[in-house]
């Protein structure tokens, strides 16, 4: 048996989850949160709605089908607006390509 492809996929698995992890990491350090917060699967996204002073229904909210998808909208527009971004990056960065929009957060010049 050949684990060569397995090992190559599973290694560049690692290796997006590592600067997605990251990328998180350096949000919330620029937001004024410990970035430890962002490792814990669902804390982090109440700390999301935190950081885009959302009230506590809106993560509430991602727990209900259908309605999730508009609570992570609106996570992804405050979220954008607290770091003076417009709602262009919010749909474009933050809710469809979340990798590369969490990235350009951290690591950009958005303050």
């Amino acid at each position: 048996m050949n684990y060569g492809s397995a090992s190559f996929l599973l290694s560049v698995f690692f290796i997006i989850l590592l600067i997605q992890v990251l990328s998180y990491w350096q949000v919330f350090a620029k937001a004024g949160y410990e970035g430890w917060k962002s490792i814990i699967p669902v804390y982090n996204t109440y700390i999301l709605t935190k950081i885009g002073s959302q009230p506590t229904w809106v993560f509430i909210m991602l727990f209900i089908p259908i309605l999730n998808f508009i609570a992570s909208l609106l996570i992804a527009f405050s979220v954008a607006k607290s770091f003076g971004k417009g709602p262009a990056f919010a749909i474009f960065g933050l809710f469809i390509f979340s990798f590369f929009g969490y990235m350009y957060l951290g690591w950009g010049d958005s303050e």
